[in-house]
């Protein structure tokens, strides 16, 4: 599971999710808030239909946040201006770049694609009730 896989998961998350997975770290590692959650703006890149070319579409809010967690650097950007939920995911980052805890790391990664295979249940889902109203414009004109 790459950082953008586990970022996208955490970004989609509620944050009393974000909080429950990080709390178990918590309890086990010494966390040190380096830089405190903060508001900052974001330039968004977004793709040219046509051309293919890349333009910035325009900033977001966005919340930052950087720890030591056992004194290894976890750091998270997410969308947004939930603090909470920003700090979990800086945690849970610091605590992946761990180097010798891959059995706790495991547990952390399950729990987090959990919730991704959770997500993807409740995309799929909501998937399903909107492509029941979609209208097929080629087959009314007939």
């Amino acid at each position: 599971m790459t950082k953008r896989d586990i970022t996208a998961i955490l970004a989609a998350a509620s944050q009393t999710e974000a909080v429950e997975i990080a709390a178990a770290i918590k309890v086990n590692c010494e966390i040190q808030m380096m830089k405190p959650p903060q508001k900052t703006l974001v330039m968004v890149k977004a793709r040219e239909s046509v051309k293919k070319s890349l333009f910035y579409l325009g900033e977001v809010l966005a919340s930052e946040c950087m720890v030591l967690v056992d004194g290894v650097k976890g750091a998270a950007v997410l969308a947004g201006d939930d603090f909470d939920k920003v700090t979990a995911a800086a945690v849970i980052d610091g605590f992946l770049n761990l180097p010798d805890r891959q059995e706790e790391q495991q547990q952390v990664l399950e729990q987090i694609q959990r919730l991704g295979r959770q997500q993807a249940a409740e995309r799929a889902e909501l998937n399903g009730a909107l492509r029941k109203s979609k209208v097929n414009f080629n087959v009314m004109g007939e």
